[in-house]
C-alpha cells in the first residue's frame, strides 16, 4: 500500500507527458530577418518548455538558450542581401508577381539544399518526433520530414492565405477572401471581387503549373529516390498561423489550422536608461517611427525621406526613428535616431501616442497589443493588406510608401494624433487580442505537444485533401445533372413531337 502511495506522488510531482522532451527540428530557410526573429522566437518557446529543439537558418543566436541547437546556413543572408534589389524600387503587378516569385523560391530552395551544413543534417542518423517548417510557398522543403519520417507541422507568419488553403483543403472563396497582395476589403465591390477571382486563378495556375514542378525537379536533382511532391506535400499535420481576430478577418478554418497570433510579444523589458528618460520626459508624447528589420530607412528615396523630415519638424511630439546610421542630414530637433530600438519596449511606454510602420504583420499585431495607433506606409508583399485592415478596424491609416505626399501624410498624422477615436479603437482591439483562456506561446507549445502525442494527428485531416480537383469543385456532378438536364430536355421534345405528329396524322385520316 505505502509503494502504491508512493508512486502516487512521484507521478504527481513529475507530471510524466507522452511529448515531455520532445525533439523538434525546425527548417526556417527564408533569408530575411523578421522571418527568422518569429521562427527562432517559436522555437524558443518550444525550449523553454522542455523540449530539444534544432533550428536550421541563415542566421543564428548570440546567446542561444539550454536545449536550443542551431544550423547555420552561412552565407545564404548575405548572397541573398547583395542579389536583392532596393524594396522601395519594387512595384511589381500583382500577376507579374507571383511568377517572378515562383523562380525566386527555387533559387531560395537550391541554396539551402546545396548548402554543406543542410547536406551534413540530412544525411545524419539523428531522429526527431517532429518537424516544423515555414510556410512561405517552398514545397519541396516539406521532404524535411519525410527524410527523418516524422510529422509534420508548417507554420505561416501570416492568416490561412491561398496556398495554405489549397495544402490543408480549407474552404477558400475569392468572394470576401482578398487576395493577400491585393488590399481589398472583406466587402469588395463587383470589380474587386472579378480582380481578385482572376488573380485567384491565376496565382493557382502559377502555383500549380510553374512553382510545384519547378521545386519538383529540383527535388529529385539532389535526392533522386524521393517521390513526387504530389506524395506528401498535402501530409501537413497542423498549420500554425500567426493570426488573431483582433487584426484579421474572420474566416472559416479547418481543424488543422491554429491560431497562435501574437506568440512573439513579450512581457516589456525595462528600457535603456538614455531611451527611458526620452520617452518619460516628452510631455507631447512620442511617435515611434520603424520600418522593421528588412526595411532600412536609409535606403528609401531623398524626396520620400525630405517628406518625412518637413512633417516631423512641425510635431509638437517627440518623433524616435529606427534609422540605421550615425548621422540623418536634416534631422530636426524634435526627432532622435537610433540603428536599433526595442520595439515592443517602447510601445509598452504610455507616452507613445503613434506608430509610424511598414505595415509588417508581426509590427501591427505588437501595435494592437498595446493599444497604438498607426500610421501605416506599406512597401511590399501582404503589408499593404495588413494596413487595409487596420484603417478598416478603425486604429490607423495607411499611404502606399510610393504614394507619399506632403499634404496627406501631414494630414493623415494630424487625425491620428488629435482624434481620440483612434486611440480608443486600438484600446479596443487590444482588449480582444488579450481576452484569452491561454496564451498564444502557450498553444504554440500545446498543439506541438498534441501532435507529437498523436502521431501526426491525422483525425484532423479533412476529406478534402483526399479529392481529385474535379470531385473537390462538383464538376463531375454538374457535368451529370447538366448532362441529365439535356436528356430530359430532348426526351421531353421528342415526346411532344411524337405526341403532334401523331395527331396531325389523325386529322389527315379523318379529313
Amino acid at each position: 500500500m505505502l509503494g502504491f502511495v508512493y508512486l502516487l506522488i512521484l507521478l504527481s510531482v513529475f507530471n510524466f507527458r507522452d511529448a515531455d522532451g520532445a525533439k523538434v527540428l525546425g527548417i526556417f530557410p527564408v533569408p530575411g530577418r523578421s522571418h527568422y526573429l518569429s521562427g527562432s522566437t517559436l522555437m524558443k518557446i518550444l525550449a523553454e518548455k522542455g523540449h530539444d529543439v534544432t533550428i536550421v537558418s541563415p542566421f543564428s543566436e548570440k546567446t542561444p538558450p539550454k536545449n536550443y541547437h542551431e544550423v547555420l546556413l552561412s552565407g545564404l543572408a548575405e548572397d541573398f542581401k547583395k542579389k536583392a534589389p532596393n524594396m522601395f524600387d519594387v512595384n511589381l503587378n500583382p500577376f507579374v508577381g507571383p511568377v517572378v516569385f515562383g523562380f525566386i523560391l527555387r533559387s531560395m530552395v537550391e541554396s539551402v539544399f546545396n548548402h554543406t551544413a543542410f547536406k551534413k543534417l540530412m544525411e545524419s542518423e539523428q531522429k526527431f518526433d517532429v518537424v516544423i517548417i515555414e510556410e512561405f510557398d517552398l514545397p519541396a522543403m516539406k521532404y524535411v520530414a519525410q527524410r527523418f519520417k516524422a510529422p509534420l507541422i508548417m507554420y505561416n507568419a501570416l492568416d490561412a492565405n491561398e496556398w495554405v488553403n489549397q495544402y490543408q483543403g480549407n474552404p477558400d472563396s475569392p468572394a470576401y477572401l482578398p487576395s493577400t497582395f491585393l488590399p481589398y476589403p472583406s466587402h469588395m465591390t463587383f470589380f474587386q471581387r472579378l480582380f481578385n477571382s482572376l488573380l485567384y486563378v491565376h496565382n493557382y495556375l502559377v502555383r500549380n503549373l510553374l512553382t510545384l514542378p519547378l521545386q519538383n525537379r529540383l527535388l529529385h536533382q539532389f535526392y533522386p529516390d524521393a517521390p513526387h511532391l504530389n506524395e506528401f506535400v498535402y501530409n501537413t499535420s497542423i498549420v500554425l498561423l500567426n493570426a488573431d481576430p483582433s487584426v484579421h478577418e474572420p474566416m472559416p478554418k479547418v481543424p488543422s489550422l491554429i491560431n497562435v497570433g501574437g506568440f512573439h510579444i513579450k512581457k516589456p523589458k525595462p528600457l535603456p536608461k538614455d531611451l527611458q528618460d526620452v520617452l518619460d520626459n516628452a510631455k507631447n508624447g512620442v511617435v515611434y517611427f520603424s520600418l522593421g528589420s528588412n526595411l532600412q530607412s536609409t535606403m528609401m528615396p531623398l524626396d520620400k525621406r525630405e517628406i518625412l523630415l518637413k512633417t516631423f519638424a512641425s510635431l509638437k511630439e517627440t518623433v524616435i526613428w529606427k534609422f540605421e546610421d550615425e548621422e540623418l542630414p536634416g534631422k530636426p530637433d524634435n526627432v532622435i535616431i537610433r540603428k536599433w530600438l526595442p520595439q515592443n519596449d517602447i510601445l509598452a511606454h504610455k507616452n507613445v501616442k503613434l506608430f509610424i510602420t511598414h505595415g509588417g504583420i508581426f509590427s501591427t499585431m505588437e501595435a494592437v497589443y498595446h493599444g497604438v495607433p498607426i500610421m501605416a506606409l506599406p512597401v511590399m508583399a501582404e503589408q499593404e493588406l495588413n494596413s487595409k485592415r487596420a484603417e478598416m478596424n478603425g486604429y490607423a491609416k495607411f499611404i502606399p510608401f510610393r504614394k507619399i505626399t506632403e499634404d496627406k501624410f501631414v494630414s493623415y498624422l494630424n487625425e491620428l494624433l488629435r482624434n481620440p477615436k483612434y486611440k480608443e479603437n486600438a484600446k479596443k482591439r487590444s482588449q480582444i487580442m488579450t481576452d484569452k483562456p491561454t496564451t498564444p506561446a502557450d498553444s504554440v507549445n500545446f498543439w506541438v505537444e498534441y501532435v507529437v502525442r498523436h502521431k501526426g494527428a491525422p483525425h484532423l485531416r479533412v476529406a478534402a485533401l483526399e479529392l481529385a480537383w474535379y470531385q473537390y469543385l462538383l464538376i463531375d456532378v454538374i457535368l451529370f445533372i447538366s448532362v441529365l438536364l439535356v436528356v430530359v430536355i430532348y426526351a421531353v421534345k421528342y415526346s411532344f413531337n411524337l405526341i403532334f405528329k401523331r395527331k396531325t396524322s389523325e386529322k389527315v385520316k379523318i379529313n
